[in-house]
């Protein structure tokens, strides 16, 4: 196998990884993040909010970048 073959590989690995990896943290990041709205009234989640007030913040910038890195690595699939 010669490197240009072995890099092709690594990064073909790396893309299949990425479009399998990133929607279902997506997903984990969606339920996170409904988790901390609807359960602000609950005193163990109320309490951790007030403790990490930017927390949804960090959660949606999460998700947009991973929603960010699917939809590249679906762009770079399909050309």
């Amino acid at each position: 196998m010669s490197l240009r073959d072995a890099i092709n590989q690594f990064f073909t690995d790396a893309r299949d990884i990425a479009q399998l990896i990133a929607p279902i943290c997506a997903v984990l990041g969606f339920i996170g993040l409904g988790i901390m709205y609807m359960g602000s009234s609950w005193p163990l989640i109320g309490d951790w909010k007030k403790d990490n007030p930017r927390a949804a913040n960090q959660v949606v910038m999460g998700l947009l970048f991973v929603i960010a890195a699917s939809s590249i690595t679906t762009i770079i699939s399909f050309s």
